[in-house]
């Protein structure tokens, strides 16, 4: 592999608050305490007051990563671990993979998982105002998959009567001699109109970038050419004081071309063409002086076309489609009594359909319907101090009844000082492919069979946290951690191949395996303009059964940043790595 030669990359943003399409002219302020989040509870609080710990990564943020999409803008955050394959940018969680990670959009999941995981990459920054974090178990708030966190991708608004903005970025690089340049297009942008009753933003982009080839004495690419587009709006209408309503809607489609080669000799090209569409709407009334009642449903309609075309022959030649519909509804209804207690409560419903030849019979569904109840106890404001008990039963078509409690305490000793800890139960119901799914691969001589007698995955997790700021400028964190996984699930050999036979793959509940490890944090804002920030992840893992560690983790794990930012000049430059 050759180094990188030529890098050029120009980058042009154009803003309009209020004035239409005037440069930015002031640099991006640090999160505010007032932010709200919504993860951690269901619920808004400001960042500061939040009884669960919930990381954020804000608009400024975001931009300021130079980062395409949400795996970008991920890679390097201090605990979280982006992985990259022909499968697309997935994340990891103290040690466990993106199978136990529930991606939301809005407070909503995202359907077209992809072996059990969402395709981070696809996830374009244009329409993002802020990313969420909660490390740990959030079962007992959102079902299934939230065995190790959860990641909450909040969506924009517009936030002035008329604003615009226009990204533009253009990349050119030279990967190897002799071979073609590699160019890479980026555009994007949106429109936003808010009056006193309508607050709405329309937004769109596209993004291009050629294959390219690191060994060009093979006819194969070494990475895909890749064009993906995507269209939307968010709006609000508020009706009274009482009572608004919320809708959105996107589409992407996202077209990805490349070339494979065998050691045989043979030569296949090979297309992946993916369509998503997500829908949402839903009211919100406020209840007497301190209620609120939400309801909400959302469609997802992910088509997924795949064609594998063997050069000079049609033996291993495969066309496949895939349709997966997913439908969503919740009624949420929060209340504070006394001045103590915040109670909240609900119903989740879900429906699942997925039509492809992969699946044996070629069609699989299931639903899914939820009642869960949480209540922060507030019994000492001076020192704070909350207890947040919650409870979760989910009733599923395929495996029944499944509890997940949880608790947290928050407790404040000092101004300076924040004290955090938590225990929850979680499970994760297999998926479509581990269930049912029949796979065969010719070339290599194996199949995959689903199998429909698995059993739900469930977990124990722990998390002790504490957070130091004795002056403005100092801020430091250590997080404590420990993940037990029963039932794990895992592909094994069940009939080995021999001389003119078939090696057979299923998936089978196997042993336990647990996660454990800290993270530390140290940010320090010096000489005016200087910010540094530096972070550290221990991360042990363990197959119980086998002994042998989990593999695709790293033990350690460094992040340092260090940022320039001139306030007066309307300048902020950055710079990151990790190790």
């Amino acid at each position: 592999m050759k180094p990188l030669r030529i890098l050029l990359v120009m980058g042009v943003t154009f803003a309009s608050i209020p004035t239409p399409f005037a440069f930015q002219t002031s640099a991006p302020d640090p999160i505010d305490l007032e932010t709200l989040v919504v993860t951690g509870s269901r619920t808004e609080h400001s960042v500061d007051e939040s009884p669960v710990s919930v990381e954020v990564i804000s608009r400024e943020d975001i931009e300021q990563t130079g980062g395409r999409n949400v795996a970008d803008v991920l890679d390097g955050q201090i605990g979280v671990n982006v992985q990259h394959s022909f499968q697309g940018s997935t994340v990891q969680l103290q040690g466990l993979d993106s199978k136990y990670i529930l991606v939301l959009v809005d407070g909503e999941r995202i359907g077209g998982r992809i072996s059990g995981a969402i395709d981070l990459s696809r996830l374009y920054i244009e329409n993002i105002e802020r990313i969420e974090i909660v490390k740990g178990a959030s079962c007992a708030l959102y079902g299934s998959d939230a065995i190790g966190g959860v990641i909450n991708i909040i969506t924009r608004k517009s936030d002035a009567p008329f604003n615009g903005n226009v990204r533009f970025l253009y990349g050119s690089g030279l990967l190897s001699e002799p071979g073609p340049p590699l160019h890479a297009v980026d555009v994007s942008g949106g429109v936003g109109l808010r009056e006193d009753d309508w607050n709405t933003r329309f937004h769109g982009g596209w993004y291009r970038v050629d294959s390219f080839d690191l060994d060009p004495s093979t006819p194969g690419t070494t990475g895909s050419a890749v064009q993906h587009w995507e269209v939307g709006n968010k709006t609000q209408y508020t009706f009274s004081r009482k009572s608004r309503v919320h809708s959105s809607v996107s589409y992407s489609m996202r077209d990805q071309r490349a070339v494979d080669s065998q050691t045989t000799g043979a030569v296949f090209d090979r297309r992946n063409l993916i369509e998503y569409l997500r829908v949402s709407a839903g009211p919100e009334f406020t209840v007497g002086d301190e209620g609120t009642l939400r309801i909400h449903g959302t469609y997802h309609l992910n088509r997924d076309q795949y064609l594998y075309d063997q050069r000079n022959s049609t033996i291993q030649d495969k066309d496949e489609e895939s349709i997966e519909h997913l439908n969503e509804m919740t009624l949420q209804y929060s209340q504070l009594l006394g001045e103590e207690h915040f109670f909240l409560t609900g119903v989740d419903g879900l429906f699942q359909r997925i039509y492809t030849p992969r699946l044996d019979g070629g069609m699989g569904d299931r639903f899914r319907v939820a009642v869960f109840a949480q209540d922060e106890w507030t019994p000492s404001e001076d020192p704070l101090f909350q207890v947040v008990p919650g409870f979760r039963l989910d009733m599923d078509s395929q495996f029944g009844l499944h509890g997940s409690p949880k608790a947290a305490l928050r407790y404040d000793p000092h101004e300076t000082v924040v004290l955090r800890a938590s225990y929850g139960m979680g499970y994760r119901a297999p998926d479509f492919k581990e269930l049912f799914l029949r796979f065969e691969n010719p070339g290599a001589n194996y199949v995959v069979i689903g199998n429909p007698d698995l059993r739900p995955e469930t977990s124990h997790s722990v998390n002790l946290g504490v957070n130091y700021a004795p002056v403005e400028w100092l801020e430091a964190g250590l997080n404590l951690y420990h993940n037990t996984i029963s039932d794990l699930i895992d592909a094994q050999s069940i009939a080995p191949g021999g001389e003119g036979q078939v090696q057979q793959f299923s998936y089978i509940n196997v042993a336990e395996a647990y996660t454990q490890g800290l993270e530390a944090q140290l940010g320090v804002d010096f000489a005016t303009h200087w910010t540094v920030e530096t972070g550290y992840t221990l991360t042990d893992t363990r197959d119980k059964e086998t002994g042998r560690e989990l593999d695709g983790r790293s033990l350690h794990r460094a992040h340092l940043e260090a940022q320039f930012n001139q306030r007066d000049w309307g300048l902020r430059i950055s710079s990151r790595g990790t190790f």
